[in-house]
């Protein structure tokens, strides 16, 4: 599957229904380099499926009723990348809110560690 594809797909997962079914299509014609009249994927039914198994996904028609024909593998690419989740989306599915109260103080007298770069590290003790 073209990255052009799995991108879209991974970027307008929030927008509007509509607006993903515009982008989607212009990416989609973008990436299969034009779309095939029905008489002509019809003439060459064999070419139309073995571009779309090469992973050149083949569309059909020229409106928003177009169809594509794609692999089995490459529409489980895309369902894997419409399912992933953002960090944000992980941290709202779980019930997270952020911290609205005043300014955390951590108490004074802590013992801490001072930090060291990697260049002042102490060498290793010799026996």
């Amino acid at each position: 599957m073209d990255v052009r594809v799995l991108k879209h797909v991974r970027e307008m997962r929030t927008a509007s229904k509509n607006d993903f079914v515009e982008g989607l299509g212009r990416t989609l014609v973008e990436v299969a380099g034009g779309s095939l009249t029905d008489r002509k994927a019809k003439d060459g039914l064999s070419g139309v499926l073995r571009r779309a198994r090469e992973g050149v996904p083949q569309i059909i028609g020229c409106t928003e009723d177009a169809a594509v024909v794609i692999s089995v593998k490459d529409l489980a690419t895309l369902l894997d990348a419409a399912k992933e989740q953002t960090f944000g989306e992980a941290l709202d599915n779980v019930g997270f809110t952020p911290y609205r109260g005043a300014r955390i103080v951590i108490g004074a007298g802590r013992n801490r560690e001072t930090l060291r770069r990697s260049g002042d590290a102490v060498p290793p003790p010799t026996a």
